[in-house]
C-alpha cells in the first residue's frame, strides 16, 4: 500500500511540481530579461590585443580567441577588459560589447529562447526530484516498518517458544 500511495503522489505530483517550478522560473526569467535589457547596453569597443584562448591540445583550428578591448562607459569614461570572442579578430578593430549599468563587461541579455531553456530543464528536474524524495521516503518508512514487524515477530516468538522448545 506504500508504494501504491507513493506512486499515486508521484503521477499526481510530478506533472503539478514540473508545472508550477517551470511557471516560476519562466515568470522570472522574464523579469530577469527585461531587467537585463533594461539596464544592459551594447556598445562599440576596440580591440587592443588577440591572444589565442584554446588550450593546447585544441589550437589546430581553433575559433576563439581572448581579446582585450577598450569601450566608452555611458558616463565617457573609457574601459577596458578581456572578452571571449568567435571568428577571427584583429589588433585596432571595432567589435560590439555589452556593460552592464556600472560599465563592466557583462554577458548578453538573457533572450527569450535562454529562459525557455531553464524552464525545460527545470521542468525536467522536478520530476525527478520529486521521485528522488518519495523514494528516500519510502524506503525510511519501509526501514521503520521493518523494525516495527521484527520486534512484533520477536515479542510473539518468546510467548510461543517455550511452549514448542519446552525451554523458558
Amino acid at each position: 500500500m506504500l508504494r501504491a500511495g507513493l506512486l499515486a503522489v508521484f503521477l499526481i505530483g510530478g506533472p503539478a511540481a514540473a508545472f508550477s517550478a517551470g511557471h516560476a522560473i519562466y515568470s522570472a526569467g522574464l523579469r530577469t530579461a527585461r531587467a537585463q535589457a533594461a539596464d544592459w547596453h551594447h556598445v562599440p569597443a576596440a580591440v587592443l590585443r588577440v591572444s589565442d584562448s584554446a588550450p593546447g591540445w585544441q589550437r589546430s583550428g581553433s575559433q576563439f580567441a581572448t581579446l582585450s578591448v577598450r569601450w566608452t562607459t555611458p558616463d565617457g569614461l573609457s574601459r577596458t577588459g578581456e572578452v571571449t570572442a568567435a571568428g577571427h579578430a584583429v589588433v585596432g578593430s571595432a567589435g560590439m560589447v555589452w556593460i552592464d549599468e556600472t560599465g563592466r563587461l557583462t554577458h548578453p541579455p538573457l533572450s527569450r529562447a535562454d529562459v525557455v531553456k531553464h524552464v525545460i530543464g527545470v521542468a525536467v528536474a522536478a520530476p525527478i526530484a520529486l521521485a528522488l524524495l518519495l523514494g528516500v521516503v519510502g524506503w525510511v518508512t519501509s526501514r521503520v516498518l521493518d523494525r516495527r514487524r521484527l520486534a512484533d515477530w520477536e515479542a510473539d516468538w518468546s510467548v510461543v517458544e517455550p511452549q514448542w522448545t519446552g525451554r523458558r
